[in-house]
């Protein structure tokens, strides 16, 4: 039996799904404003491993949604701040809709780098704005709003029972304890813990992207209201789970709780999603990834290094998924050699067809030893690392039946192309920025740290005429090759 660990319940309970014939799953996708970072995909990989299990281990039939945002995420869960799509298109000299197609297109081809398939419906914000409306509506007619005016219609959590319960057994001392103003700005907000479901437009300024809400004028959806109008759409007024970043279960969730399950009354013990699932932070160095730091790398910056995607996605298979994971480029490093090690022994095989018809794999659940070495720990609450340990002590003594099985695992959860020969199927690191390349990026970089900016500019040059384009990004440079 599946066990997953539930933040609702903060423990480790068995799955059981509200109809066997249709699991839903929702997961929490991007705010397209900018490359997605490599802790970004921490949390996509956790989603599509979720969903592999779901589907090829306990083949129950799954509808998966993952959202894009494609406008409205201001720069604070506090409601306040500039718009990212906003902020983005004034950086790239581009309207707020190219600034938004541009880096969902990042995203789309981010996953298929990644071997993560298009999940089965990812909908836009921009696309759903009359649901997300209709349920600001829905809440004002129920009572659980008020007006800020000038700024926006807010949600009363204090109408809320059992607000802030994901955020642990002694939420509701924390939020006893929490100081107005402490969280966030009050603003003219009743409780700390307020949020808005609808911003007014400043009366001062034109936004790129604003809809009209009669009788409040021009506005824009608050920070949470998408999650709960688009899942409700496609997956109904309740279902299974709903998965996202460790960084979710303090605001944004137990806002998209509070005002989903006040929408379609929905309470405590009946649940709108039984299972709340989180990933943990990724770090860098053992540390906080920072834009400030020049460390917010990107699967270009992986690329360019000389590894492939499926070496991250391996190295996060090293880690569960509710441990903080330390990336270095020594650990991807090891997980690469670990990786390309795997497949040198796997490619000196042929195994069978991995195409078993139902009846055979439910034997093989039963009688299959090595199977079930490779089950049981995906079965407990996902444990990669001990299911890669047992994969190892699986391979000590390899036979064509094993190796069949492996292949299947490989083909439909892990996804790290092991039947695939290092030497010959890397295509990423056959493509990497050569060395000399790199060292010249380096002085650039340094020579612009130094103000150096005619050296910076003989080195542009120089990198310029070997046939590569530099591009300056806030963690250092991107460089790609275009002759």
């Amino acid at each position: 039996m599946l066990q997953l660990y539930n933040t609702l319940t903060h423990s480790k309970v068995p799955f059981t799904p509200r109809d066997p014939k249709q699991v839903g799953m929702y997961s929490c996708g991007p705010t397209v404003y900018s490359t997605p970072s490599i802790g970004n995909y921490r949390a996509f990989f956790t989603a599509d491993l979720i969903r592999n299990v779901l589907k090829n281990l306990y083949n129950y039939p799954v509808k998966s949604v993952m959202n894009i945002t494609d406008v409205w995420h201001l720069t604070s869960d506090g409601d306040t701040g500039e718009d990212k799509l906003e902020k983005g298109a004034k950086k790239d000299w581009l309207t707020a809709r190219e600034v938004a197609k541009k880096y969902e297109k990042e995203f789309l081809d981010g996953l298929q780098q990644f071997n993560i398939e298009r999940f089965d419906v990812m909908p836009r914000a921009t696309d759903h704005i009359p649901q997300q409306i209709a349920m600001v509506k829905t809440l004002i007619d129920k009572g659980y709003t008020y007006i800020i005016e000038g700024d926006g219609i807010y949600m009363d959590t204090s109408k809320v029972e059992e607000y802030g319960e994901l955020m642990g057994p002694n939420y509701k001392k924390r939020l006893e304890n929490l100081n107005a103003g402490e969280r966030v700005k009050m603003n003219g907000k009743k409780h700390a813990t307020d949020f808005a479901l609808w911003k007014f437009s400043p009366k001062e300024e034109t936004r790129q992207m604003e809809r009209e809400f009669p009788p409040y004028g021009m506005g824009f959806p608050g920070r949470h209201i998408e999650c709960s109008t688009m899942s409700s759409q496609y997956l109904g007024k309740q279902f299974d789970i709903h998965h996202g970043g460790a960084d979710h279960i303090t605001i944004h969730h137990p806002n998209e709780i509070a005002q989903s399950e006040a929408a379609f009354d929905l309470h405590h013990p009946d649940r709108r999603v039984n299972y709340r699932v989180h990933n943990e932070f990724l770090q860098i160095d053992g540390g906080k990834m920072s834009k400030s730091l020049g460390n917010v790398y990107t699967l270009t910056d992986i690329i360019e290094r000389g590894f492939s995607p499926l070496d991250l996605r391996f190295f996060f298979f090293m880690a569960h998924y509710r441990s903080f994971q330390n990336f270095t480029w020594d650990a991807l490093k090891q997980a690469q050699t670990t990786r390309h090690n795997l497949q040198k022994k796997l490619t000196t095989t042929t195994p069978h067809d991995t195409n078993l018809d139902n009846e055979t794999i439910k034997q093989e659940k039963i009688n299959n030893p090595q199977r079930k070495a490779l089950a049981e720990p995906l079965s407990d609450d996902l444990n990669t690392p001990k299911f890669l340990s047992n994969l190892n002590s699986i391979l000590a003594k390899p036979d064509e039946k094993t190796l069949t099985i492996i292949q299947r695992f490989d083909k439909n959860i892990l996804k790290c192309d092991l039947f695939q020969n290092s030497n010959t199927t890397n295509a990423w690191e056959k493509t990497a920025i050569p060395s000399e390349i790199l060292t010249l990026a380096n002085d650039r970089l340094n020579a612009k740290k130094e103000k150096n900016f005619a050296l910076a500019d003989q080195l542009r040059a120089q990198i310029q005429e070997a046939g590569f384009e530099i591009k300056d990004t806030p963690g250092g440079f991107e460089i790609k090759k275009v002759r």
